[in-house]
């Protein structure tokens, strides 16, 4: 079987998701804290601008599961593999994780003192939903969608022109779920946590699945280059960056009205905007990607390099480093609180890029703790 190209510029990717992550959690505070002053409107605008790093991601986990495995035989030891590669690099640090934030949530809280029965039934559920710390609940999305992927693999394989139409179909499963839980939970029928819900985001995972059949094809279109400007697709290209743009300004217009003229409009409109912003960046994130590793192997390109292939790694910690930076006491007016905010952004994406660049580099078994190691991403173009 040919090898497939590799992409390298798909770690920029990562590290331009991570670091929108990032930037949600460092921010998460601050639209309580700066209601109603004036600094509310920029850091709003950076935490919701910012809410297509979660959908990217899933973006990407389909692109590069079909991408990988799309012309591959779908037998017993190819699953086989497959499956043991997500156990190791995926549940594992996982769990271990999930011991943690719950260790630290129990001692914050100051609850070990509860029955062990107790303890347990809380710990297996927080491992079971993702919700030992307010990040995990993406873990569990990736994990249902390995699960569901064999399936929908034999179902592009057996039709491969199903492909085009993935992104479409993608996009009318989640909207019909959408919608029948609006209706559902405004009649009282269930109370459902659809964020931990992997079919809430199958636009993204099948936009990607899409986008991965014909790659081959839809390259000149996403890349952008002098070539493809002269054939004529600038304009496409730009259209594209103006619709994004302007999905992203509408959405967080639609929550600052929100939350200070307190509007009320249907929900769907949130919803409605935040899934085009998504699906529009995650095309946007490819071309900026291929732009950024175009430029040359820079000091910048080296760099995020480096932390889209420490990302999972990145994901999994910096809400610890953060947590602990917020105990420092800070004083003083807005310049000093814009700082603090921006510290900690910096301070848990450097030291958790840090830990965990050297943590695989001089521990052998890193892979436990932080998934799949720097150099496998940088060598081998099947890691997700």
């Amino acid at each position: 079987m040919r090898q497939k190209e590799r992409i390298p510029q798909l770690d920029i990717f990562r590290a331009i998701a991570i670091f929108a992550v990032l930037a949600i959690h460092a921010t998460s505070r601050t639209l309580a804290e700066t209601l109603d002053t004036n600094m509310f409107h920029p850091f709003l605008f950076i935490n919701k601008f910012s809410q297509f790093a979660v959908p990217s991601f899933i973006f990407l986990s389909g692109f590069v599961l079909f991408y990988n495995y799309i012309d591959r035989p779908l037998g017993g030891k190819t699953l086989g593999k497959f499956y043991s590669r997500r156990l190791l690099y995926i549940i594992v640090p996982y769990v271990l994780f999930s011991l943690l934030y719950f260790a630290l949530k129990m001692t914050a809280g100051h609850t070990w003192s509860l029955p062990p029965g107790e303890m347990a039934s809380k710990l297996w559920k927080y491992l079971w939903t993702g919700t030992a710390y307010t990040h995990l609940y993406y873990v569990i999305i990736i994990i249902q969608f390995y699960v569901l992927f064999p399936l929908i693999l034999w179902c592009l394989q057996k039709v491969r022109r199903l492909g085009a139409w993935a992104p479409l179909i993608g996009l009318l499963l989640q909207w019909g779920f959408v919608l029948l839980n609006k209706y559902m939970t405004n009649n009282g029928y269930w109370q459902l946590s659809k964020g931990s819900l992997a079919i809430t985001y199958f636009s993204y995972f099948l936009l990607g699945a899409g986008i991965a059949v014909y790659y081959s094809s839809l390259k000149k279109w996403l890349v952008p280059s002098r070539e493809g400007w002269r054939a004529g697709k600038g304009p496409v290209w730009i259209t594209l960056w103006l619709l994004w743009i302007v999905a992203g300004v509408v959405h967080v217009e639609l929550w600052f009205n929100n939350y200070t003229k307190k509007t009320v409009i249907n929900s769907l409109w949130y919803e409605g905007f935040s899934n085009l912003h998504a699906l529009l960046s995650c095309v946007v994130l490819l071309q900026v990607s291929f732009l950024l590793y175009g430029a040359g192997r820079s000091l910048l390109t080296r760099l995020l390099l480096s932390a889209g292939a420490c990302s999972f790694g990145i994901y999994l910690l910096h809400p610890l480093l953060l947590f602990f930076y917020r105990k420092l006491p800070f004083h003083g007016g807005s310049l000093a609180y814009t700082a603090a905010i921006a510290g900690g952004w910096l301070f848990a994406l450097l030291g958790s890029w840090l830990v965990v660049a050297f943590t695989f580099r001089y521990i052998k078994s890193a892979w436990v703790i932080f998934g799949s190691s720097p150099q496998k991403a940088k060598t081998n173009s099947k890691s997700a």
